[in-house]
């Protein structure tokens, strides 16, 4: 079983997917954030997306790259990706738990880097 979780709202908020369904939806959600990805933010955001879907795809909201001066438009920016893709998915309704999980993201959780695997920053560095 694979966890999308939000260490900050606790175990409650926990989706559990198969490894199927969780790498189906962080492809769906990358391609919504792709093709609207405008920002240096939202173009990272679609490679840790990747990184994920193709490595583990364990993720939890907290692990992302959070700004503190940029939060709600990136909070928002992801959650209309997210439903973006539910739009046209099979697993439309893990998408929106998703999507209501990022939406309840609380601000204090802002300032991280990308954890990117060791690979794929061999790969950019290349």
């Amino acid at each position: 079983m694979i966890v999308f979780g939000n260490r900050r709202l606790g175990p409650g908020a926990e989706l559990l997917l198969s490894d199927d369904v969780a790498k189906a939806i962080l492809e769906a959600a990358a391609e919504a954030v792709r093709a609207r990805a405008s920002a240096r933010w939202e173009r990272e955001l679609f490679d840790w997306l990747c990184d994920r879907a193709a490595g583990d795809p364990n993720i939890d909201v907290d692990d992302l790259a959070w700004s503190p001066e940029h939060f709600d438009t990136q909070r928002r920016f992801l959650v209309e990706a997210i439903e973006v893709a539910a739009q046209a998915s099979i697993h439309a309704n893990a998408l929106r738990r998703w999507a209501r999980m990022v939406a309840s993201h609380p601000r204090a959780s802002v300032g991280r880097r990308w954890r990117w695997s060791r690979s794929d920053v061999t790969q950019r560095n290349n």
